[in-house]
């Protein structure tokens, strides 16, 4: 053992702090610069974590400290687990440049026999004071939405099995009333997730709290094997300035960027996608015309959804698992032909497929029925069979080889249902990991959208294993940009797809004092998922609110008035100027965020380059929201003075103003509402040095 009596990681005031008040003993004294009270020794408080082996509870004492090792910015600690034959080695890496601190668990059996786990949780204890936490509610079209809770009688926050964001995210903020102090901790799942926060009464009026988290453990049943391990879910801890989750976001996203996504395709092909144009009804003559419209626009891969494949029959839910073209409608088996169409008009191809789900009329549940799980009317496949894992793989290399699929968008529609192994899904979601790290890499030219019925799988540890995710099924430019608020206090912004998704209703609508004919087209997008209902939208609003991330469209291109053509070709153009920046980008999120239903005021998201010398600043007004407020923005040199641009082609200049002014007074944008839908209104600028 070090005689040193503490080992302290990441900044001085953000450190995490270690001590040794005694003997073989060691505890947790803060927490990235939070107090802790680890050092309480009280039964469901004491300790880094709690394990259930073999029906006996270990935690506190019972985690005996066996060994140590520091280095400049890590420090590894191993624990025997009472008189078992586990080890439970803990990994704490702090990261200088943000502040966030990473903690990895392993728990490994060198024993003989076989150890039952039905519990390994994480934990952190604070001292007894007024607390409360933020949380994030999730579900279809309605994803990342926050709010606060006073501790009270606890909470428990989990998800449908194997839809890891679907009833609430893995990300939790706790702050003390008074101080404002607070922390946010982000589970990255390895199977089904957990967190739990409960007050502890042993401090009598004022509770401790006490925070739990990690891999699931309501059906947990493991059997650690000997000579084997079990990597729990890593688990991303932050400081939280002043209390406030947007405020921390841009420290996420440099971390996220520098350890996380530094191997990831630095920039995404703008795409259009078949599905907001006839959904599933795929009319081959119609097609040739949204190709020939997403060429014109300045799109680079042209994508069929769903509807193209299941030879079986009509029915394309049964049928999903059945990747075989229809042959009595859509393509008629001849796809290739199409895909060929679609590369000559210089445009990359790209198909929809779900993997993980299996309809009832997917011949290959009849012909190996011990891959499968029934869910419902579907069934999962069973991917830690090396014979079912290489049927799938083979699958999805086979569409990609058959069609050379620039894009390949990977679906997810059901949750995957209890998982009898005892896992909690971890090896099931463990080879399913595995099975698209495998595939990138086999395929790097082609890039692999995640999808989840929109975003019910938007997590760090998912975006790690594929290149972009949708950001939410509703393409609602402002259900987009009320989205993203909350998805950026957990996600950086440049891999997450967002869509413009949009359909000309014609001259039908008179602009005030001008005849129909001389007035303007009017643009038309959904309301939500779907066309029904609809509602007109200033098209520039609708672009600007798809750019701050990957960049899509959707609906009936061809459809469009060459005059809104001409402005999304403007948009693509603007995009593909900055998309690498976008990507490698940090969010400073300007505006506090609010519910999706809270539909007027406004929204600003700045994004910064890493290096800090360039920012794109996006502004919303919502709801006839008035003259709009200062915009003051973040982490700019003060002494250095910037250039403003604005619009899509950049070339309205506002003049030079100081970083001081812009961060102290603010920008004061000037935005124009269109006539027809002047409701809703946006800009970019442009601010460089």
């Amino acid at each position: 053992m070090k005689a040193n009596p503490n080992v302290v990681l990441g900044p001085r005031a953000k450190a995490t702090i270690f001590s040794r008040p005694e003997g073989n003993v060691l505890r947790l004294k803060r927490l990235c610069g939070m107090t802790t009270a680890d050092q309480t020794g009280i039964p469901g408080v004491d300790g880094p974590s709690v394990l259930q082996v073999n029906s006996r509870r270990f935690e506190g004492a019972a985690l005996v400290l066996e060994s140590e090792r520091e280095t400049e910015s890590a420090f590894e600690v191993s624990r025997r687990v009472g008189d078992t034959s586990l080890r439970l080695k803990t990994v704490w890496t702090a990261c200088p440049e943000t502040g966030i601190l990473s903690r990895r668990d392993t728990l490994a059996n060198t024993g003989d026999e076989p150890m039952v786990i039905s519990r390994c949780l994480a934990r952190a204890a604070f001292p007894s004071g007024r607390y409360e936490w933020y949380t994030q509610a999730s579900r279809w079209c309605r994803e990342n939405q926050g709010a606060w809770h006073p501790l009270h009688t606890g909470l428990r926050l989990t998800h449908l099995p194997g839809r890891t964001t679907e009833g609430a995210t893995p990300y939790l903020v706790f702050r003390a009333v008074e101080s404002g102090q607070g922390l946010a901790f982000h589970v990255l799942p390895q199977g089904n997730w957990v967190i739990r926060v409960r007050p502890h009464p042993a401090a009598g009026d004022a509770p401790l709290a006490v925070i739990e988290l990690g891999l699931a453990d309501e059906d947990l049943n493991m059997i650690l094997r000997p000579g084997t391990s079990l990597n729990l879910p890593e688990i991303l801890i932050q400081a939280v300035p002043q209390g406030l989750p947007h405020l921390a976001a841009p420290a996420l996203h440099r971390y996220l960027l520098m350890h996380h996504f530094a191997e990831a395709k630095p920039e995404a092909p703008v795409v259009y996608n078949t599905w907001f144009d006839q959904f599933d009804a795929l009319d081959v003559p119609r097609l040739r015309r949204q190709v020939s419209a997403a060429k014109e626009v300045g799109c680079e891969v042209f994508v069929i959804d769903a509807g193209w494949y299941g030879a079986g029959g009509p029915d394309w839910a049964a049928q999903t698992g059945d990747w075989r073209e229809k042959t009595e409608a859509a393509f008629r088996g001849r796809m290739q032909e199409f895909a060929e169409e679609v590369r000559a008009a210089g445009l990359g191809f790209g198909l929809w497929m779900e993997p993980e789900r299996f309809g009832s009329q997917a011949p290959v549940r009849s012909q190996h029925p011990d891959w499968f799980t029934p869910v419902g009317s579907s069934a999962r496949i069973d991917l830690t069979r090396p014979d079912a894992y290489a049927w799938l793989r083979g699958e999805m290399a086979r569409l990609i080889e058959t069609y050379d699929l620039a894009w390949m968008k990977i679906d997810f529609n059901f949750a995957l249902g209890e998982d009898a192994s005892g896992t909690e899904l971890y090896d099931y979601t463990r080879a399913w990991y595995r099975l698209l790290d495998d595939i990138r890499t086999a395929y790097p030219h082609t890039f692999f959208e995640g999808c989840a019925s929109g975003a019910l799988r938007t997590e760090l540890a998912m975006l790690r294993h594929v290149d972009g995710h949708f950001l939410s099924d509703s393409v609602n430019p402002t259900d987009m940009v009320r989205i993203s608020q909350g998805a950026f206090l957990r996600l950086p912004p440049g891999r997450l797809t967002r869509w413009t998704v949009v359909r000309s209703a014609g001259r039908a609508v008179p602009r005030y004092g001008k005849s129909v004919a001389d007035s303007p087209p009017v643009t038309l997008t959904p309301k939500g998922a779907i066309w029904e209902p609809s509602e007109t939208v200033d098209l520039n609003y609708s672009l600007c609110a798809a750019l701050p991330g990957m960049f899509g469209l959707g609906g009936d291109l061809a459809g469009l008035e060459p005059e809104q053509r001409s402005a999304i070709a403007a948009a693509v153009a603007f995009y593909k100027r900055w998309r690498s920046f976008i990507t490698g980008g940090v969010v400073h999120l300007l505006t506090p965020p609010e519910p999706v239903d809270h539909r007027v005021g406004w929204i600003a998201f700045q994004i910064q380059s890493p290096d800090e010398g360039t920012s794109l600043v996006f502004v919303y007004g919502l709801g006839w929201a008035g003259s709009p407020p200062p915009i003051r923005l973040r982490g700019l040199d003060a002494g250095a003075r910037y250039r403003l641009d604005h619009g899509f082609d950049e070339t309205e200049v506002s003049g030079e103003i100081s970083g001081a002014e812009l961060m102290d007074d603010g920008l004061r944008p000037s935005l124009v509402a269109s006539p027809i839908a002047p409701e809703n209104r946006s800009e970019v600028f442009v601010i460089r040095v």
